[in-house]
């Protein structure tokens, strides 16, 4: 069924109002994790279990589990193999969430699958008693019901927050995949590593291959106690000693069963982008090891296009203006290895959802910022830090600071600030990354085109 513009638009909105604001309950939820487990897989049940009837490989992670996901999901398509990801939260459509063989789900694909899965939704949104999220099984719920429609041959799946008690269960999981582990999300998953690492190493349940970075010494002890408990062969993954330099501009990753593959990654990909980029092509080998078909060069193919969108990515060039969702202190410093040196003038964009602490977890990028213009992401049953509330701070942080009511004001004065050889530098919350990548690829576009890259009519 081929609908107009404007039917597409009209479809994808109700589809997503629905979704995002409709059964989106503002009261906290009675706090039981075991029984929100089971109420995920209760409603999965409902729909027919749609989540099993695909091989799947789940990611959780502090640090860069987007970004291997993109990567290994892009590995799989590449090699001819019918693939689904589902990733969260989206930056600019809710279709990102549901990319099939290359593209995002179609408006109408999207919401014939919010339709489907609507019926159960209701026969839990006004459950005063139910302990899971509405929203959060209902989106999960509708990937899974669009991927089964496609038949899909693997699904690769982000964990949302932790593992053990997230929403995303009852998966026919072949491999999990833990990336880095750092401290965030202290108040649902405890305020110590080795406590993350636990709720991380939930995802290990049920599969019989886990693959996890193996850096700090404490993480990697409660993994290896978690593998053991639940009968899972872990395999540790260190990325720095796979990836090597190559010749002009090149890097080679070494893999145990497809070899050594060159490929020339993209200008911005530096320091953890590398490192992400090792992680899924130790993935994807692993699954060729396991008789998988992927193919060297769909590996290559897959690491050097386009990186995982809002995740820094590079606008335009002068002046220069980069965008990164690094959403918490690891991130940061994670974003702040990736930083190619520039000498010209910074301009900072920043904003941070109610959970975070302000500015301070900015400390990790190499050099203060000559303007830093304070901003909140426009969200609904959400809380954000107000520009107001982060200024309290950050006259410490910079010498000269800009409060703007919303993103769109924010980049227009970073733009106004900036001069032609100065770096601008969008970051914190995600919501606001996708908010401003709009003013580049508008989010019309992203849905009609299925693609975060849009060509201009």
């Amino acid at each position: 069924m081929q609908l107009s513009r404007d039917d597409a638009i009209s479809r994808y909105l109700a589809a997503r109002n629905y979704v995002d604001v409709e059964i989106i309950r503002m009261t906290p939820r009675i706090r039981d994790r075991r029984a929100k487990v089971a109420t995920a897989l209760e409603f999965n049940r409902r729909l027919g279990d749609p989540q099993k009837k695909y091989p799947s490989v789940q990611v959780a992670g502090t640090s860069g589990k987007g970004s291997t996901c993109h990567y290994l999901s892009q590995m799989l398509h590449y090699s001819g193999i019918s693939t689904g990801l589902h990733v969260s939260p989206y930056l600019q459509v809710a279709t990102e969430k549901t990319w099939i063989d290359g593209r995002y789900a179609s408006a109408l694909e999207f919401h014939d699958a919010v339709e489907a899965v609507r019926p159960v939704t209701e026969q839990y949104r006004w459950d005063d008693g139910c302990p899971a999220s509405v929203h959060g099984m209902a989106s999960l719920a509708l990937s899974y019901v669009a991927f089964a429609r496609r038949n899909i041959q693997w699904c690769v799946m982000e964990t949302g927050l932790g593992g053990r008690f997230d929403l995303v269960q009852g998966l026919q999981r072949e491999l999990a995949v833990i990336t880095d582990i750092g401290l965030d999300h202290v108040d649902s998953l405890g305020e110590t590593v080795e406590e993350i690492a636990w709720h991380k190493a939930g995802i290990m349940a049920g599969a019989g291959q886990a693959l996890a970075v193996r850096a700090d010494p404490r993480v990697w002890r409660v993994l290896e106690e978690q593998a053991k408990l639940f009968g899972t062969h872990l395999v540790p993954l260190e990325p720095s000693r796979w990836l090597c330099q190559g010749h002009a501009g090149q890097r080679i990753v070494k893999l145990p069963f497809l070899g050594d593959l060159p490929f020339t990654p993209p200008p911005t990909s530096r320091g953890f982008s590398l490192r992400n980029m090792a992680v899924a092509a130790a993935c994807a080998d692993h699954l060729a090891r396991q008789g998988v078909a992927v193919q060297p060069a769909a590996v290559v193919k897959a690491l050097e296009g386009p990186a995982f969108p809002g995740r820094h990515e590079l606008l335009q060039n002068s002046p220069e203006v980069l965008i990164d969702g690094a959403h918490n202190r690891q991130k940061m410093a994670a974003l702040a290895s990736s930083l190619a040196p520039s000498s010209g003038p910074f301009v900072l964009v920043f904003g941070a959802t109610g959970s975070k602490k302000g500015v301070d977890f900015l400390t990790p990028l190499p050099r203060r910022p000559d303007h830093l213009v304070l901003t909140q992401p426009l969200l609904f049953g959400k809380k954000v830090l107000t520009p107001q509330q982060l200024a309290q701070d950050a006259a410490r942080y910079a010498a000269r600071v800009h409060v703007c009511d919303s993103p769109v004001r924010a980049m227009k004065k970073a733009l106004d600030v900036a001069g032609p050889e100065a770096r601008i530098l969008v970051t914190g919350s995600i919501y606001l990354v996708g908010q401003v990548r709009n003013l580049w690829y508008p989010w019309q576009d992203v849905l009609l085109q299925q693609t975060s890259y849009p060509t201009k009519a």
